[in-house]
Protein backbone atom coordinates (compact mmCIF):
# COMPACT_ATOMS: atom_id res chain seq x y z
CA UNK A 1 0.00 0.00 0.00
CA UNK A 2 2.81 2.51 0.95
CA UNK A 3 4.03 1.75 -2.64
CA UNK A 4 1.19 2.52 -4.27
CA UNK A 5 0.57 5.70 -2.24
CA UNK A 6 3.89 6.83 -3.77
CA UNK A 7 3.50 6.14 -7.12
CA UNK A 8 -0.27 8.35 -6.68
CA UNK A 9 1.39 11.11 -5.28
CA UNK A 10 4.06 11.04 -8.20
CA UNK A 11 1.76 10.72 -10.66
CA UNK A 12 -0.66 13.55 -9.30
CA UNK A 13 2.54 15.62 -9.17
CA UNK A 14 3.65 14.95 -12.79
CA UNK A 15 0.03 15.36 -13.93
CA UNK A 16 -0.82 18.55 -11.90
CA UNK A 17 0.91 22.07 -12.84
CA UNK A 18 3.09 23.21 -10.64
CA UNK A 19 2.30 26.27 -8.78
CA UNK A 20 4.54 28.16 -8.91
CA UNK A 21 6.35 28.72 -12.29
CA UNK A 22 9.29 30.48 -13.61
CA UNK A 23 7.97 34.11 -12.39
CA UNK A 24 6.76 32.51 -9.11
CA UNK A 25 3.16 32.85 -9.89
CA UNK A 26 0.13 30.70 -10.18
CA UNK A 27 -1.35 30.58 -13.38
CA UNK A 28 -4.81 28.88 -13.27
CA UNK A 29 -4.98 31.56 -10.28
CA UNK A 30 -4.40 34.42 -12.81
CA UNK A 31 -6.74 32.96 -15.51
CA UNK A 32 -9.76 33.43 -12.74
CA UNK A 33 -8.73 36.33 -11.86
CA UNK A 34 -9.48 37.31 -15.41
CA UNK A 35 -12.30 35.43 -15.29
CA UNK A 36 -14.09 37.14 -12.25
CA UNK A 37 -12.94 40.77 -13.42
CA UNK A 38 -14.53 40.11 -16.81
CA UNK A 39 -17.51 38.85 -15.50
CA UNK A 40 -17.63 41.85 -13.15
CA UNK A 41 -17.38 44.26 -16.14
CA UNK A 42 -20.30 41.95 -17.85
CA UNK A 43 -22.36 42.56 -15.08
CA UNK A 44 -21.45 46.57 -14.57
CA UNK A 45 -21.90 46.73 -18.20
CA UNK A 46 -25.51 45.49 -18.38
CA UNK A 47 -28.19 47.35 -20.76
CA UNK A 48 -25.12 48.53 -22.80
CA UNK A 49 -24.12 46.84 -26.85
CA UNK A 50 -22.38 43.65 -26.40
CA UNK A 51 -19.93 44.74 -28.73
CA UNK A 52 -18.49 47.39 -25.67
CA UNK A 53 -17.86 44.59 -23.75
CA UNK A 54 -14.25 43.57 -22.46
CA UNK A 55 -13.23 40.47 -24.53
CA UNK A 56 -12.01 37.80 -21.93
CA UNK A 57 -8.32 36.36 -22.99
CA UNK A 58 -8.07 32.79 -23.76
CA UNK A 59 -5.26 30.58 -21.89
CA UNK A 60 -3.65 30.45 -24.67
CA UNK A 61 -2.81 34.24 -24.59
CA UNK A 62 -1.95 34.33 -20.85
CA UNK A 63 0.27 31.79 -21.12
CA UNK A 64 2.36 33.25 -24.21
CA UNK A 65 2.61 36.62 -22.40
CA UNK A 66 3.70 34.68 -19.15
CA UNK A 67 6.57 32.96 -21.40
CA UNK A 68 7.54 36.56 -23.23
CA UNK A 69 7.83 37.87 -19.88
CA UNK A 70 10.02 35.19 -18.45
CA UNK A 71 11.83 35.37 -21.48
CA UNK A 72 12.80 38.89 -21.04
CA UNK A 73 13.65 38.46 -17.32
CA UNK A 74 16.03 35.88 -18.64
CA UNK A 75 17.53 38.18 -21.56
CA UNK A 76 17.91 41.39 -19.68
CA UNK A 77 21.10 41.11 -18.28
CA UNK A 78 22.65 39.78 -21.13
CA UNK A 79 21.76 42.22 -23.46
CA UNK A 80 22.58 45.30 -21.08
CA UNK A 81 25.67 43.61 -20.64
CA UNK A 82 26.25 43.90 -24.59
CA UNK A 83 25.13 47.59 -24.99
CA UNK A 84 28.02 48.63 -22.82
CA UNK A 85 31.24 48.37 -24.56
CA UNK A 86 29.09 49.62 -27.86
CA UNK A 87 28.16 53.00 -25.78
CA UNK A 88 32.02 53.18 -24.95
CA UNK A 89 33.48 52.40 -27.96
CA UNK A 90 31.43 55.54 -29.71
CA UNK A 91 33.95 58.77 -30.45
CA UNK A 92 33.19 61.74 -28.70
CA UNK A 93 32.37 65.11 -31.17
CA UNK A 94 35.30 67.41 -31.68
CA UNK A 95 34.99 70.62 -32.06
CA UNK A 96 36.94 71.54 -34.74
CA UNK A 97 34.64 71.03 -37.50
CA UNK A 98 31.99 73.79 -36.36
CA UNK A 99 34.08 76.48 -35.22
CA UNK A 100 35.87 75.70 -38.98
CA UNK A 101 32.48 76.08 -40.28
CA UNK A 102 31.55 79.11 -38.01
CA UNK A 103 34.41 80.87 -39.24
CA UNK A 104 33.96 80.47 -42.80
CA UNK A 105 30.41 82.27 -42.75
CA UNK A 106 29.78 84.44 -39.27
CA UNK A 107 33.61 85.84 -40.06
CA UNK A 108 32.39 87.17 -43.46
CA UNK A 109 28.75 88.67 -41.93
CA UNK A 110 30.17 89.98 -39.31
CA UNK A 111 32.44 92.35 -41.41
CA UNK A 112 29.93 92.94 -43.84
CA UNK A 113 27.76 94.42 -40.81
CA UNK A 114 30.17 96.49 -39.53
CA UNK A 115 31.06 97.87 -42.61
CA UNK A 116 27.55 98.93 -43.60
CA UNK A 117 27.13 99.99 -40.10
CA UNK A 118 29.66 102.42 -40.83
CA UNK A 119 28.26 104.22 -44.33
CA UNK A 120 25.17 104.74 -42.21
CA UNK A 121 26.84 106.12 -39.51
CA UNK A 122 28.30 108.42 -42.06
CA UNK A 123 25.47 109.22 -44.08
CA UNK A 124 23.91 110.47 -40.31
CA UNK A 125 26.34 112.88 -39.52
CA UNK A 126 26.16 114.02 -43.17
CA UNK A 127 22.65 114.68 -42.28
CA UNK A 128 23.76 118.03 -39.55
CA UNK A 129 23.70 121.19 -40.52
CA UNK A 130 26.56 122.14 -42.43
CA UNK A 131 27.71 124.42 -39.51
CA UNK A 132 27.38 121.94 -37.05
CA UNK A 133 29.19 119.69 -39.41
CA UNK A 134 31.97 121.87 -40.03
CA UNK A 135 32.74 122.85 -36.19
CA UNK A 136 32.61 119.30 -35.37
CA UNK A 137 35.87 118.60 -37.87
CA UNK A 138 37.62 121.77 -37.00
CA UNK A 139 37.56 120.78 -33.07
CA UNK A 140 38.36 117.17 -33.83
CA UNK A 141 41.54 118.17 -35.73
CA UNK A 142 42.56 120.35 -32.73
CA UNK A 143 42.38 117.91 -30.27
CA UNK A 144 39.50 118.89 -28.52
CA UNK A 145 38.06 116.07 -26.38
CA UNK A 146 34.81 114.19 -27.16
CA UNK A 147 33.24 115.32 -24.06
CA UNK A 148 33.84 118.93 -24.85
CA UNK A 149 32.72 118.86 -28.67
CA UNK A 150 29.50 117.27 -27.64
CA UNK A 151 28.54 119.74 -25.11
CA UNK A 152 29.37 122.58 -27.40
CA UNK A 153 27.21 120.79 -30.19
CA UNK A 154 24.37 120.18 -27.99
CA UNK A 155 24.36 123.62 -26.64
CA UNK A 156 24.54 125.05 -30.19
CA UNK A 157 21.86 123.02 -31.38
CA UNK A 158 19.72 124.00 -28.51
CA UNK A 159 20.14 127.82 -28.82
CA UNK A 160 20.43 128.55 -32.37
CA UNK A 161 17.51 128.21 -34.89
CA UNK A 162 17.93 125.69 -38.14
CA UNK A 163 18.79 128.49 -40.61
CA UNK A 164 21.61 129.65 -38.03
CA UNK A 165 23.08 126.04 -37.52
CA UNK A 166 23.64 126.25 -41.58
CA UNK A 167 26.01 129.24 -41.23
CA UNK A 168 29.55 127.96 -40.63
CA UNK A 169 30.20 131.67 -38.96
CA UNK A 170 27.63 132.07 -36.84
CA UNK A 171 28.18 128.17 -34.95
CA UNK A 172 31.67 129.24 -34.99
CA UNK A 173 31.46 132.21 -32.98
CA UNK A 174 28.87 130.55 -30.98
CA UNK A 175 31.58 128.13 -29.90
CA UNK A 176 34.19 130.43 -29.20
CA UNK A 177 31.93 132.65 -26.52
CA UNK A 178 31.09 128.56 -24.69
CA UNK A 179 35.02 128.01 -25.07
CA UNK A 180 35.85 131.08 -23.57
CA UNK A 181 33.50 130.07 -20.73
CA UNK A 182 34.92 127.02 -19.99
CA UNK A 183 38.51 128.46 -19.50
CA UNK A 184 39.12 129.49 -15.92
CA UNK A 185 41.32 132.61 -15.06
CA UNK A 186 42.49 134.57 -12.31
CA UNK A 187 44.73 137.46 -10.50
CA UNK A 188 47.35 136.20 -8.01
CA UNK A 189 47.27 136.74 -4.41
CA UNK A 190 50.14 138.89 -3.93
CA UNK A 191 48.52 141.35 -6.87
CA UNK A 192 45.15 141.74 -5.17
CA UNK A 193 44.14 144.79 -3.13
CA UNK A 194 44.19 142.96 0.44
CA UNK A 195 47.66 141.92 -0.08
CA UNK A 196 48.77 145.29 -0.63
CA UNK A 197 49.09 145.88 3.54
CA UNK A 198 50.39 142.16 4.34
CA UNK A 199 53.09 139.75 2.24
CA UNK A 200 51.97 136.89 0.42
CA UNK A 201 53.93 133.59 0.61
CA UNK A 202 53.54 132.38 -3.41
CA UNK A 203 54.24 128.30 -4.27
CA UNK A 204 55.32 127.19 -7.54
CA UNK A 205 55.24 123.14 -7.41
CA UNK A 206 56.30 120.48 -10.50
CA UNK A 207 57.79 117.84 -10.72
CA UNK A 208 59.75 117.30 -13.72
CA UNK A 209 62.05 120.08 -15.58
CA UNK A 210 58.81 122.39 -16.80
CA UNK A 211 60.45 125.54 -16.90
CA UNK A 212 59.04 126.83 -13.10
CA UNK A 213 62.87 128.46 -12.38
CA UNK A 214 62.51 130.61 -15.07
CA UNK A 215 58.49 131.46 -13.98
CA UNK A 216 59.50 132.03 -10.19
CA UNK A 217 61.86 134.59 -11.43
CA UNK A 218 59.54 136.27 -13.80
CA UNK A 219 56.74 136.04 -11.34
CA UNK A 220 59.44 137.21 -8.03
CA UNK A 221 60.42 140.00 -10.53
CA UNK A 222 56.79 141.46 -11.08
CA UNK A 223 57.33 142.74 -7.29
CA UNK A 224 60.15 144.57 -6.26
CA UNK A 225 62.30 143.62 -3.08
CA UNK A 226 60.95 140.31 -3.06
CA UNK A 227 62.47 137.12 -1.85
CA UNK A 228 62.62 134.25 -4.02
CA UNK A 229 63.30 130.73 -1.98
CA UNK A 230 64.35 127.57 -3.06
CA UNK A 231 64.90 124.14 -1.84
CA UNK A 232 68.68 123.44 -2.97
CA UNK A 233 71.95 125.35 -2.62
CA UNK A 234 72.74 128.70 -4.74
CA UNK A 235 76.26 129.70 -5.05
CA UNK A 236 76.01 132.65 -6.98
CA UNK A 237 73.30 135.26 -8.11
CA UNK A 238 72.62 135.14 -11.44
CA UNK A 239 72.89 138.94 -13.75
CA UNK A 240 69.12 139.02 -14.11
CA UNK A 241 68.80 138.50 -10.37
CA UNK A 242 71.05 141.74 -9.86
CA UNK A 243 69.75 143.58 -12.29
CA UNK A 244 66.28 143.16 -10.67
CA UNK A 245 67.16 143.39 -7.09
CA UNK A 246 65.70 139.66 -6.34
CA UNK A 247 67.12 137.98 -3.36
CA UNK A 248 67.79 134.60 -3.91
CA UNK A 249 68.02 132.07 -1.21
CA UNK A 250 68.81 128.43 -0.89
CA UNK A 251 67.27 126.25 1.43
CA UNK A 252 68.66 122.37 2.07
CA UNK A 253 64.92 121.33 3.60
CA UNK A 254 61.58 122.06 5.00
CA UNK A 255 62.18 123.44 8.27
CA UNK A 256 65.33 125.70 6.73
CA UNK A 257 62.27 126.96 3.78
CA UNK A 258 60.33 127.94 6.81
CA UNK A 259 62.67 129.69 8.82
CA UNK A 260 63.55 131.76 5.84
CA UNK A 261 60.28 132.48 4.96
CA UNK A 262 58.97 133.86 8.07
CA UNK A 263 62.69 135.97 7.95
CA UNK A 264 61.16 137.54 5.44
CA UNK A 265 57.80 137.82 5.93
CA UNK A 266 58.80 139.91 8.94
CA UNK A 267 60.91 142.12 7.21
CA UNK A 268 57.35 143.07 5.36
CA UNK A 269 58.83 141.06 1.96
CA UNK A 270 57.03 138.79 -0.53
CA UNK A 271 58.37 135.91 -0.92
CA UNK A 272 58.22 133.22 -3.76
CA UNK A 273 59.06 129.68 -3.07
CA UNK A 274 60.75 127.41 -6.31
CA UNK A 275 59.67 123.85 -5.00
CA UNK A 276 60.41 121.04 -7.04
CA UNK A 277 58.95 117.57 -5.43
CA UNK A 278 61.62 114.91 -6.15
CA UNK A 279 60.30 112.28 -5.04
CA UNK A 280 56.73 112.33 -6.23
CA UNK A 281 55.30 111.44 -3.21
CA UNK A 282 51.87 114.13 -2.65
CA UNK A 283 51.78 113.58 0.92
CA UNK A 284 55.22 115.06 1.41
CA UNK A 285 53.93 118.24 -0.31
CA UNK A 286 50.83 118.09 1.45
CA UNK A 287 52.06 118.47 4.56
CA UNK A 288 55.02 120.94 3.44
CA UNK A 289 52.07 123.26 2.02
CA UNK A 290 49.51 122.91 5.49
CA UNK A 291 52.83 123.27 7.86
CA UNK A 292 53.01 126.71 5.86
CA UNK A 293 49.62 127.64 5.79
CA UNK A 294 49.59 127.26 10.27
CA UNK A 295 52.48 129.10 10.17
CA UNK A 296 51.39 132.14 7.73
CA UNK A 297 48.31 134.02 7.04
CA UNK A 298 48.63 134.24 3.15
CA UNK A 299 49.58 130.87 1.23
CA UNK A 300 49.01 130.62 -2.12
CA UNK A 301 49.85 127.60 -4.23
CA UNK A 302 50.40 127.19 -8.11
CA UNK A 303 51.12 123.78 -9.84
CA UNK A 304 53.37 124.89 -12.78
CA UNK A 305 52.38 122.94 -15.90
CA UNK A 306 54.46 123.10 -19.71
CA UNK A 307 52.90 123.79 -23.16
CA UNK A 308 55.51 121.61 -24.56
CA UNK A 309 54.67 118.54 -22.82
CA UNK A 310 51.87 115.81 -23.39
CA UNK A 311 48.63 115.96 -22.68
CA UNK A 312 48.96 113.02 -20.39
CA UNK A 313 51.35 114.81 -18.25
CA UNK A 314 49.72 117.80 -17.47
CA UNK A 315 46.66 116.29 -16.10
CA UNK A 316 48.91 113.93 -14.21
CA UNK A 317 49.91 116.74 -12.83
CA UNK A 318 46.96 118.90 -12.25
CA UNK A 319 44.81 115.74 -11.48
CA UNK A 320 47.48 115.00 -8.13
CA UNK A 321 47.70 118.44 -6.73
CA UNK A 322 44.65 119.83 -7.69
CA UNK A 323 43.78 119.17 -3.78
CA UNK A 324 46.56 121.80 -2.62
CA UNK A 325 47.07 124.18 -5.68
CA UNK A 326 45.10 127.33 -5.50
CA UNK A 327 45.66 127.70 -9.57
CA UNK A 328 48.19 127.05 -12.20
CA UNK A 329 50.90 128.62 -14.59
CA UNK A 330 52.33 127.64 -17.93
CA UNK A 331 55.34 127.96 -19.08
CA UNK A 332 56.59 127.52 -22.94
CA UNK A 333 53.38 128.75 -24.35
CA UNK A 334 55.27 130.42 -27.39
CA UNK A 335 56.16 127.10 -28.07
CA UNK A 336 53.39 124.63 -27.86
CA UNK A 337 52.11 122.93 -30.69
CA UNK A 338 48.64 121.85 -29.31
CA UNK A 339 46.73 124.85 -27.67
CA UNK A 340 43.54 122.03 -27.69
CA UNK A 341 45.69 119.99 -25.28
CA UNK A 342 45.99 123.26 -22.66
CA UNK A 343 41.73 123.94 -23.32
CA UNK A 344 41.32 120.42 -22.18
CA UNK A 345 43.13 120.40 -19.09
CA UNK A 346 41.47 124.05 -18.30
CA UNK A 347 38.08 122.48 -19.02
CA UNK A 348 38.64 119.32 -16.52
CA UNK A 349 40.03 121.29 -13.56
CA UNK A 350 38.61 124.44 -13.31
CA UNK A 351 38.55 124.72 -9.48
CA UNK A 352 42.68 125.61 -10.47
CA UNK A 353 42.74 128.83 -12.36
CA UNK A 354 45.26 129.93 -14.77
CA UNK A 355 47.32 132.35 -13.50
CA UNK A 356 50.13 133.65 -15.79
CA UNK A 357 51.92 132.15 -19.11
CA UNK A 358 55.16 131.70 -19.84
CA UNK A 359 55.95 133.21 -23.43
CA UNK A 360 59.75 132.88 -23.80
CA UNK A 361 63.17 132.82 -22.41
CA UNK A 362 63.90 136.69 -21.33
CA UNK A 363 63.72 137.94 -17.69
CA UNK A 364 60.39 139.38 -16.89
CA UNK A 365 59.45 140.36 -20.22
CA UNK A 366 58.06 137.09 -21.33
CA UNK A 367 55.07 136.62 -19.22
CA UNK A 368 51.77 137.85 -18.86
CA UNK A 369 48.65 137.66 -17.05
CA UNK A 370 46.41 134.14 -18.28
CA UNK A 371 43.64 135.29 -20.33
CA UNK A 372 41.13 132.78 -22.39
CA UNK A 373 41.76 134.55 -25.34
CA UNK A 374 45.21 133.87 -25.57
CA UNK A 375 44.35 129.83 -25.78
CA UNK A 376 41.71 130.23 -28.39
CA UNK A 377 43.64 132.27 -30.14
CA UNK A 378 46.49 130.01 -30.28
CA UNK A 379 43.77 127.31 -31.67
CA UNK A 380 41.91 128.70 -34.30
CA UNK A 381 45.19 131.36 -35.13
CA UNK A 382 43.38 134.44 -34.65
CA UNK A 383 45.17 137.56 -33.40
CA UNK A 384 44.81 138.37 -29.97
CA UNK A 385 45.44 141.88 -28.35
Amino acid sequence: MIDRHDQTHTASHQSSPSGYGKAALNRSVRTTVEKIKGGLDDFLSLGTNEAAAPKAQSQVEVDDRHDDFEAALSNETPVRQAQEPVERARPTPTAAPVASSYDDGKVEELERKLWELTRNMERIEKKEPEGIYQLRTILRSLDVSDSAIQDIIRGAMFELSKEETQDADIVLEYALRMMMGDIKTAMPLFSSAEASDSPVVTVLISESSCGQSAMARKIAALKEGSVLVRNAEVENRPFTERVLDITVQGAQGVPEIIAQTRKALEAKKNVFIDFRNTSEEVQEVKRFVDGLRRSFDKVEVLVCLSAIHAELYNRKIAARYQGIANGAVVSHLDLCLNFGAIYNVSRDHQKMPLKFFGTGEVVPDDIESATAERILAGMFQLESN
